[in-house]
């Protein structure tokens, strides 16, 4: 992979390319969640490679894109956008994995011309009346208690919480190591305030495919997966044997939902 970066006066956003050998090809735009990085996706990189451009992308305030400055969903959109004009990629596939998958949401709804189709990871609904008010309440303290938490006890819980492989409890750990405590908590606390900004629902103009794993316990995650697809109509797939970071606990399983929706439903060939 290629890496680069864009540049705004927010601070510098990093991203690595994947080029296909047929320039048509379409492209998947891959956006990890909280507390991760690029390196989520390292087990779709090998599957996907031979048919796709593949983008992987460490969002504002993760990975190599910190420092980071006024950190929102709408921002971090604009910085997607400004990587897709320079890689002068019009049209894409959007997965979006947990907070990622605002990130998504708020793209589609900017630009919804340039999204094919959209596939979240244990995401949920970018839109506060989804949410009761109790949750909504609940959710804002979130970012309290994970600054309380000692610090190793934090990177430890996150990555269990997320994870419930072998592999994919030390993917998961070794991303959230390479962040200090301050880092983290700095990540929570600005995504949780940009949260609950969003008063309409994104509506889709595309294909869309929730996924969730069997055993993603981390908050009310699974349920609003669920409330979101019935109130829509998009389909939810669960994942067996896996828990947040659905698609690499079990990625086999994962990859292979993801190419059957995209051949079925994105004409895939």
């Amino acid at each position: 992979m290629v890496g680069k970066l864009v540049s705004s006066s927010r601070g510098a956003t990093y991203y690595w390319v994947e080029q296909n050998e047929k320039p048509d090809a379409p492209c998947i735009v891959f956006t990890h969640g909280i507390a991760a990085n690029h390196h989520l996706f390292d087990k779709q990189l090998p599957y996907f490679k031979w048919g796709y451009h593949m983008i992987f992308w460490d969002l504002p305030l993760h990975g190599r894109s910190r420092p980071y400055h006024e950190f929102s969903f709408a921002h971090a959109a604009e910085d997607l956008k400004a990587i897709l004009d320079r890689e002068q990629m019009e049209k894409v596939i959007l997965i979006g994995h947990g907070i990622g998958g605002y990130v998504c949401q708020e793209f589609a709804a900017q630009w919804p011309e340039r999204v094919s189709a959209f596939l979240g990871i244990g995401a949920m609904p970018f839109g506060i009346p989804f949410y009761s008010a109790a949750d909504l309440k609940e959710l804002r303290r979130i970012p309290m208690f994970v600054k309380r938490l000692p610090e190793t006890l934090l990177r430890t819980s996150l990555a269990k919480r997320h994870a419930q492989t072998r592999y994919g409890y030390h993917n998961a750990l070794a991303m959230v190591e390479q962040m200090s405590k301050r880092e983290i908590v700095n990540a929570f606390s600005a995504a949780y305030a940009d949260r609950f900004t969003r008063e309409d629902v994104v509506e889709f103009q595309c294909p869309v495919l929730l996924t969730i794993g069997a055993m993603d316990y981390a908050g009310k995650i699974a349920e609003y997966c669920r409330i979101w697809s019935e109130q829509t109509g998009y389909p939810m797939h669960v994942i067996p044997d896996a828990s947040h970071n659905a698609n690499a606990d079990n990625f086999d399983a994962f990859n292979d939902v993801v190419n059957k929706f995209l051949h079925r439903q994105v004409n895939i060939k």
